[in-house]
Order: structure tokens, then sequence, then C-alpha cells
């Protein structure tokens, strides 16, 4: 079956096979560093969540969370939840808009996220195989694909 499907994939065209590498390599990429945060009781959701908040140094909406999330999360509000079960954020209702939520970090949520991106290089290990040209290259790459309108 496998030969069968090397050789789909190699009459298949050019741009869907990238298209194919790109989802197959996101996927590899993404369990690694989900493996990374699972060491720190976190998701990378949850991590960019707790990050967005340190960088904030203040008190932020989830919508504006939502808006600054690299990887976009219609569920910031259950994450949020999650977090604050695990006394990393605390919410409480937004004095000047009752309808908004305000979310910060609590101390242990400072600590864990000072600790967690001194020790990121080790997600930044699964580009190992890449020379910093070559990473460079494929970021130029790859914003080029987002550029086309």
């Amino acid at each position: 079956m496998k030969k069968q499907q090397q050789n789909n994939e190699q009459q298949m065209p050019i741009r869907r096979q990238l298209g194919i590498n790109l989802v197959k390599t996101f996927n590899w990429v993404y369990d690694r560093s989900q493996l990374f945060f699972a060491e720190y009781g976190l998701t990378s959701q949850q991590y960019n969540v707790i990050k967005i908040l340190y960088e904030a140094d203040r008190p932020i909406s989830t919508s504006e969370v939502l808006e600054q999330m690299v990887e976009k999360n219609a569920g910031v509000s259950r994450l949020v939840d999650r977090l604050v079960i695990k006394n990393l954020v605390q919410k409480r209702t937004n004095a000047v808009d009752k309808r908004l939520i305000d979310i910060q970090l609590t101390p242990s949520g400072e600590s864990l996220c000072e600790e967690v991106t001194a020790d990121l290089e080790h997600v930044d290990a699964v580009y190992a195989g890449l020379s910093d040209k070559d990473v460079a290259e494929l970021n130029r790459l790859l914003d080029k694909i987002r550029s086309i309108k």
C-alpha cells in the first residue's frame, strides 16, 4: 500500500504535493511542541495565552487575547477557564464594560511563563536539520505564499 501511495503522490501536481507536505510538516512540528509544553502542564495554546498576558503587563479582555493569538482559537474562554483552574490566571469583570472579562496572570502564571520562555530553545530544536540560511529562506518563502492575494 505504501508503494501505491508514493506513486499517487508522484503523479499529483507539484503544488498539491507542496500543500500535503506543509500539512504533514506542520503536524510533525506541532506534535513535538505539544510534548514540550506538556512537560510544564500546558498546551501550546495555553502558553500562547499566558505569554500574551505576560507581555501585556496589565489585565486584558479575552477578545484582546484572541486578536493576538498566533493560533486563533474561538474557545479562548475555555482556555482561560483551564488556566484559572491551574491558578495561572485570574478573571474579573471589566470595570468600564461589564460585558467584558479581564484576565491577568497570577504570580504562579508569571513564574511559569518565565520558566517556559527561558527553555524554548528545546522547541526550536525541531529545526536543527536546517542551517540559519535555510531557515531564513524558508521563512521568506512562507511569507511569499501568504502575501498572494
